[in-house]
């Protein structure tokens, strides 16, 4: 009897659970597997109205992006850093006061090249007259100023007081000089980082090398990226300011980073300009100048015993740290000094092929973006110091020398390599943005593509920096009313795709959030957006078109967006568009043909079902 009832019980249960999958299944006719992934897909933005797409929704993992911590106060015993400090007085100011009264020195800062001084701690060059006062001459040639100590010391930008104008009087003292002027741009943000004006300041007759820095940074999408590359600066650079070409003598692609290119760019300098002049490295700000400066400070560029007398430039991701000339001496390349070198050079040549060949089999193996970024270590053929003195003989009598002496006579014939200020390019968004926000619109490593489909009447967001909108789209093949495209931009800045007519309220709902990452404030937020100014379009729509079949899938051509990035257009065949560009101001927009990086498309990964996005894949390459 007791085995009979647990049967029916056993029986019962089975026949309630057939019933209930039944009942689910009636509830789900018509459904097929896609159809209820799908729908699990918009279950993620029943809350977002009017958003098709956004990476942080998408993201299984946690977003990258976060609101950094309260920004670090100043420190209050920053003084006591500085070997002349007595230390403040019991009640003082621990921060130090100016003295207009005390005039004004010649000796220029070490690591921006400002004249120290101690009347206006709102302009470059200041130091707190607890520290400026009674100082000789050889004492302050030690000294850096406030705004870089603390750049250096405690990573915080401080404000100056620097007329736009200031920079362009400080370059243009090179228009009477015989000199060579090296014009850097940043090859991530071209030809936003191009000055206008540049002609104007240089003469139409100057010898120019023109330099593109962070090639480390651009996606390989085939074997001869690097001269396609060279050719689309050297077009960017004639067509928006740099003249009718002839006065380029060379075109050079660097990392300042990772030393890549840098021996080449010696190499170059020594047969094209050999002594005949001094060399000047102009540009934009934020482009690399002073970077270059310390790594040509360390090699055979510069004379072996002034390497350790210069100073460094102040470096840091925020523009404008370098605010007058800073300088070193030139290494004379004599033919036996060329020579010797080029042993060198040669002699490291199989060691640095069989680098290369590891680096790209880490890369191959592993798919790490770092060990596929182009890197070369700078080295020095000339090493011997000359006329130094030990600064710890002190039974010798002889006082260490700390700084260069560049009145001496070894000194009176040499040329010299010039760091300017940079200028401040009118389409750059850098001024509108904070020192958190400029970190994290630099990439720290080779840039990833990131695809998309794009259809009429969908705007695409980058950040809350700049929007692209898709007005419409006419094809002879009706299944393709949509185009593709890629992002190159900083991993950091979020992406999202919504409708068009409503992208403005989208825009004004996510702000700030980490929704479209910068603008972002860690206080305050309603003060940051109230200086904010949001984006506006340029005037006239872009209208683009594809003649023939795309076989080779290459870009038609990319859409600069400012600082922000820029985004590559993908047509299919015998299509049009129309489309239209928003940054803040309007500034650096741009259509820049051919496209920087034509072949992106094998950069990406398949297209996601359901999803308007592609998979991400290895941002490099080895096939022609």
């Amino acid at each position: 009897m007791f085995k009979t009832t647990r049967l029916y019980k056993i029986i019962n249960k089975n026949v309630v659970i057939t019933c209930s999958r039944r009942q689910n299944t009636a509830a789900e006719v018509g459904q097929s597997f896609r159809q209820r992934a799908w729908l699990l897909a918009r279950e993620r933005y029943k809350d977002h109205e009017h958003v098709h797409y956004s990476s942080v929704l998408e993201t299984k993992i946690k977003p990258s992006f976060s609101i950094p911590e309260t920004q670090q106060h100043l420190p209050d015993d920053w003084m006591d850093d500085y070997e002349f400090y007595q230390g403040a007085q019991e009640g003082g100011n621990k921060q130090g006061t100016p003295d207009p009264s005390l005039p004004a020195s010649k000796v220029p800062c070490n690591g921006c090249g400002a004249d120290l001084h101690c009347t206006n701690a709102s302009l470059p060059g200041y130091i707190p007259s607890e520290i400026f006062r009674d100082r000789t001459q050889q004492e302050l040639q030690t000294i850096t100023c406030k705004r870089c100590h603390f750049l250096n010391h405690y990573n915080i930008a401080l404000d100056v007081v620097v007329a736009p104008s200031t920079y362009v009087d400080t370059i243009s003292r090179i228009q009477d000089k015989f000199a060579l002027a090296i014009v850097l741009v940043d090859l991530l943000d071209f030809p936003c980082s191009i000055w206008p004006g540049m002609q104007n300041i240089l003469g139409a007759k100057r010898p120019v090398f023109l330099v593109g820095n962070k090639v480390d940074l651009l996606p390989r999408d085939s074997n001869i990226y690097l001269q396609h590359i060279k050719d689309s600066l050297q077009r960017e650079f004639i067509k928006h300011g740099g003249g009718n070409g002839l006065n380029i003598k060379n075109v050079s692609l660097i990392s300042a980073k990772t030393g890549y290119g840098i021996e080449e760019l010696i190499t170059q300098l020594h047969k094209t300009w050999a002594y005949k002049g001094d060399v000047y490295l102009v540009g934009c700000t934020n482009v690399g100048k002073s970077s270059l400066f310390n790594i040509l400070l360390n090699s055979d560029y510069c004379r072996p015993e002034a390497s350790d007398l210069v100073r460094k430039a102040t470096t840091c991701p925020w523009p404008g740290t370098t605010l007058k000339l800073l300088r070193f001496p030139i290494l004379r390349p004599s033919n036996d000094r060329v020579y010797q070198r080029f042993k060198r050079l040669v002699s490291e040549r199989s060691e640095k092929a069989e680098m290369e060949k590891e680096r790209r089999a880490v890369a191959r193996e592993t798919g790490s973006a770092a060990a596929a970024q182009p890197v070369a270590p700078v080295g020095r053929t000339f090493d011997r110091r000359e006329n130094l003195h030990d600064a710890f003989a002190m039974a010798g009598g002889s006082r260490p020398i700390t700084t260069l002496n560049d009145r001496g006579k070894e000194y009176k014939e040499a040329r010299w390599v010039y760091d300017t200020p940079g200028v401040m390019q009118p389409d750059q968004i850098s001024p509108l943005l904070t020192a958190e926000e400029l970190v994290k619109l630099q990439p720290a490593t080779m840039i990833r593509p990131r695809a998309f489909r794009l259809r009429p009447q969908m705007s695409i967001l980058l950040g809350g920096l700049a929007r692209l909108d898709l007005l419409e789209i006419t094809s002879p093949r009706k299944h393709f009313d949509w185009l593709k495209v890629f992002v190159f931009a900083s991993e950091h800045l979020p992406i999202m795709i919504a409708d068009t007519q409503e992208a403005e309220s989208v825009y004004k709902r996510y702000v700030g959030s980490p929704f479209l990452g910068v603008p972002f404030a860690s206080e305050n937020l309603e003060a940051r957006l109230r200086r904010w100014p949001g984006l506006q379009c340029k005037d006239g729509d872009i209208v683009l078109a594809s003649e023939g079949r795309n076989e080779e899938t290459r870009l038609n051509c990319d859409i600069t967006l400012s600082s922000a990035g820029w985004m590559g257009i993908l047509l299919p065949g015998h299509s049009e568009c129309r489309l239209r560009a928003w940054t803040p101001k309007a500034a650096g927009i741009y259509r820049r043909e051919p496209a920087l990086i034509p072949l992106a498309d094998r950069l990406v990964g398949k297209h996601i079902r359901y999803s308007l996005a592609y998979n991400t894949a290895k941002p490099f390459v080895y096939k022609k």
